[in-house]
């Protein structure tokens, strides 16, 4: 029978909960919760809080009941959330739901699912848990930094309702002792069924709803009478925190807390495991919602930050007042731009429906606009889901990091790395060949020339030469908080795990900062070793009511967490609008005529993400376009389809800003150098001299350059082969070096006078191994300038060069290497360049090896 609206005594509890008291002895008697009381109140005199402290909490308890209704409790006071300039984004809360259910007209899962989450042995504690206390006495004692809860039902109803509202959010044991003496006082007084009605009608649900009745109505626009058990086990788990676990903004994070709720509903024995997995398959039909706020994803996103900081009764009740990073009026800006994009035509046939916005000011790490969606209040689109905040994969925004890994183990931007068609292992037994996005292969390559122009092929081989482990440690430090697996392979570096564009854009602001990551320290529960210190700045003050500051941000902390010259060289490419146009052309959305700005696109195969993200030593710009339910789009790229909105919103933030340039930080140089050989020239004339920037101290010599290290390999081990009387196959590889090396002269990839050189060493070694090794060629060795070669060449799986980078690779598979012993799998450092003989030995062997060290 549906309740009459009159108030009725307490209805007895399901007989479930009577049974689980029974089953732990007798029920507490009104003695026994007296003496537990009694118990309480010595341990307050004799932990030093004294006898004044013990008895004035009797008798506010006594003078609370007098003058309190804990069926209402306090009425909440709003808080309230600013722009950086002072202006209201939002009022939390103000406008509160609250309706009064008896306890017996309530689903009975929904109590069944309250106990089990918030307090499982409700019937037969005296209103404190023992273990709980000791456990957050002893967390009190020895981590003061950490004070820890423990809370019952009964000590969540207290502080709610008695304790005053000025020491309500204090985090002392003094009171988290006075709430306990307060439960248990509480519990002798009245029965439990009482206290159980209480807390629901009072506990907050979140989206302005207090107490299980309004939340019923808001999310389900249904009676709390007629909840069934996956409504009521997604309901019972958000009081612990409604911002972080609120379906509509997260619904990962609340399907996950809903499956929570049921596996302690079937540890406790309320349901079975087939009732929980029925119910965890239910699909729930939220009711719509709808708000009135200014950034809405950005006051989520606040809300949460204060939840986790303060807790929900300081977030919802306290009335705090928050002034946040936020520039109001470049965030409307960001909103007008990306709703005028994705309501175009070109948007529309592309089927780009929705897009995302973060800024950052790099220099302190501030967010001064958060754009989540196209619109909030769109469910077609998925509104209210955060894509700023969302796991989607970045595509090549992510090469930067790679190649700024690779220029901390030597790598340059003079480097030479060969663009050519190129299997790698695709960590499934097969093989994977990339290509760039116009489906092309351009040969030989300087490092300056594949990021800027975003070629795969080099950026597989910069991930093989920096290598995996060590990448991802750089991706962390700069603010990544993803890409935990273990399991990534080679495709990383071409966006093959998901980031958040917050974490991008706050990554790409070390960029802007010559290596400086700028912020606030993240909280302790959250550091982890090797991962980002810092968090970006979004609260710049919170105040209590009563106008007590309780944090404030004054000025941003920094770590170095790139060494800066490395850091500029990237910046030092992504603001080449030369070398950019060879691919993009000039004048694209990736440039602005007043002032140097560094950029980079990214586009995932299917068109499902695709990305652009840039800087000016003023501004770090993320913009993410997309489908929130990854519906692939059509000729979107990034710079088509992220780079207008990405350029729209730079040319109107920075409008009324100076033009400013990047400041080249010391422990750089400048050179010249043969664009063909990635070195300065040697004595012949170069005739593609151009100027490039260098680490102090490693500007490259002709003698430097990767082709001759490589060829210094080679002749080792030529040596060594012939140290083992292995001369058919010294003589083998001999002639394949000598035509190498006459190849790379041609191509003018290697001096006269070098080449001579190497071209009589080769001589000598030939020599050697003519004698013994080969009696059917005991005749002359050949002249230094005629390659001596097999009638067939055949592949070979040289061991020196085990973790160079095969990059000329063909698609055939080391099945065919003669040597038996290859080195070992464990290589993680690669040579620079690819190997000259890789084109003949068709072996990607330093790419398998690559990904199967990590792999292993």
């Amino acid at each position: 029978m549906r309740h009459s609206g009159r108030r009725r005594a307490p209805a007895a509890r399901p007989p479930r909960l009577r049974r689980s008291r029974e089953d732990n002895g007798k029920p507490m008697t009104r003695i026994g919760r007296l003496v537990a009381a009694i118990l309480l109140l010595g341990t307050a005199i004799t932990t030093g809080w004294g006898t004044a402290l013990a008895f004035g909490v009797v008798r506010e308890f006594n003078d609370a009941l007098a003058s309190s209704d804990l069926t209402a409790g306090r009425m909440p006071l709003s808080t309230q959330i600013f722009d950086r300039h002072g202006r209201l984004l939002h009022e939390v809360f103000s406008d509160t739901r609250r309706t009064y259910l008896h306890l017996g007209d309530a689903a009975p899962f929904l109590i069944q699912a309250t106990i089990a989450t918030e307090d499982a042995s409700f019937y037969q504690n005296w209103g404190v848990s023992p273990r709980g206390v000791a456990r957050a006495l002893w967390n009190n004692l020895f981590h003061p930094d950490d004070l820890q809860g423990g809370s019952t039902i009964t000590q969540q109803l207290i502080k709610n309702t008695i304790i005053p509202e000025a020491e309500r959010y204090e985090r002392s044991g003094e009171r988290k002792l006075k709430e306990a003496l307060l439960a248990v006082l509480l519990t002798s007084r009245y029965p439990k069924e009482q206290i159980l009605e209480w807390y629901l009608n009072q506990v907050f649900y979140g989206n302005n709803s207090y107490g299980m009745e309004a939340a019923a109505q808001a999310y389900f626009g249904k009676s709390a009478r007629d909840l069934t058990l996956a409504e009521a086990a997604m309901l019972a788990g958000l009081p612990q925190a409604p911002a972080s676990y609120d379906p509509y903004t997260r619904p990962d994070q609340a399907k996950a807390r809903q499956e929570t709720v049921l596996g302690l509903m079937v540890r406790h024995g309320y349901i079975t495991e087939d009732q929980a997995q029925a119910a965890a398959g239910e699909s729930l039909d939220f009711r719509p919602r709808r708000f009135a706020m200014e950034a809405p994803h950005f006051v989520m996103h606040i809300r949460e930050a204060l939840e986790a900081r303060y807790g929900p009764d300081a977030l919802y009740r306290g009335g705090l007042q928050v002034t946040t990073s936020l520039d109001l009026d470049l965030q409307r800006q960001a909103e007008a731009i990306i709703r005028e994009k994705v309501d175009s035509p070109a948007y529309q046939q592309s089927k780009a429906r929705n897009a995302a916005l973060v800024a950052l000011r790099p220099g302190t790490g501030e967010v001064l606009a958060l754009v989540g969606s196209a619109d909030f209040e769109n469910d077609a689109i998925s509104g209210q889901i955060n894509m700023a905040l969302a796991e989607r994969q970045p595509g090549s925004t992510f090469k930067p990091i790679t190649y700024v890994t690779a220029f901390m183990k030597g790598w340059n931007p003079a480097t030479r790395v060969e663009d050519k068609r190129t299997p790698f292992p695709d960590g499934r037994g097969g093989q994977w060949i990339p290509k760039s996005a116009d489906g092309k292969y351009r040969g030989w390559v300087s490092v300056r020339q594949a990021l800027a122009m975003s070629l795969n092929v080099p950026a597989v081989l910069a991930l093989q030469h920096a290598g995996l482990p060590q990448t991802l440690d750089t991706a962390h430090r700069m603010g990544i908080t993803t890409l935990l697996r273990n399991d990534y392979g080679l495709a990383l570096t071409l966006g093959g795990g998901e980031v958040k564009l917050f974490d991008l854009a706050y990554a790409y602001t070390v960029f802007a900062n010559n290596g400086m990551q700028s912020g606030q320290p993240r909280p302790a529960t959250q550091l982890r070793p090797g991962m980002r210190e810092l968090d970006p700045v979004v609260i710049r003050k919170v105040a209590a009511p009563n106008g007590r500051v309780l944090e404030e941000f004054t000025e941003p902390q920094q770590r170095q967490v790139l060494p800066a010259p490395h850091a500029y060289l990237i910046t030092d490419i992504l603001v080449d609008g030369a070398a950019r146009a060879a691919f993009f052309g000039r004048n694209s959305p990736l440039d602005l005529p007043d002032r140097p700005v560094a950029v980079k696109t990214g586009t995932t195969d299917d068109a499902r993400d695709v990305w652009t993200v840039g800087y000016t030593p003023d501004l770090v710009v993320g913009v993410w376009v997309g489908n929130t339910d990854y519906t692939p789009m059509v000729n979107a790229y990034g710079s088509s389809t992220a780079g207008p909105i990405w350029n729209a919103f730079m040319t109107a933030a920075l409008r009324d800003s100076p033009p400013a340039a990047f400041v080249m930080p010391p422990g750089l140089v400048r050179a010249p150098i043969c664009q063909s050989t990635g070195a300065p020239p040697s004595r012949r004339t170069c005739s593609d001299l151009r100027e490039e920037i260098f680490v102090q101290g490693a500007v490259p010599t002709p003698r430097s350059q990767p082709q001759v290290a490589q060829i210094e390999e080679a002749l080792k081990e030529i040596e060594d082969l012939l140290a083992q009387g292995q001369t058919v196959r010294a003589r083998r590889q001999l002639g394949e070096l000598r035509k190498e090396i006459e190849d790379l002269q041609r191509a003018g990839k290697l001096g006269s006078d070098l080449t001579k050189e190497l071209l009589a060493r080769l001589t000598v070694l030939d020599g050697r191994g003519t004698p013994t090794a080969t009696p059917a060629r005991t005749g002359t060795p050949q002249p230094s300038g005629t390659p001596t070669r097999a009638t067939t060449p055949q592949p070979t799986a040289t061991p020196a060069r085990t973790g160079t980078p095969q990059a000329a690779a063909t698609p055939t598979t080391t099945a065919t290497a003669p040597d038996p012993s290859p080195t070992p799998a464990t290589t993680l450092t690669p040579s620079p360049t690819p190997t000259p003989s890789a084109a003949r030995s068709g072996t990607a062997t330093g790419a398998r090896n690559n990904v199967q060290s990590h792999r292993q």
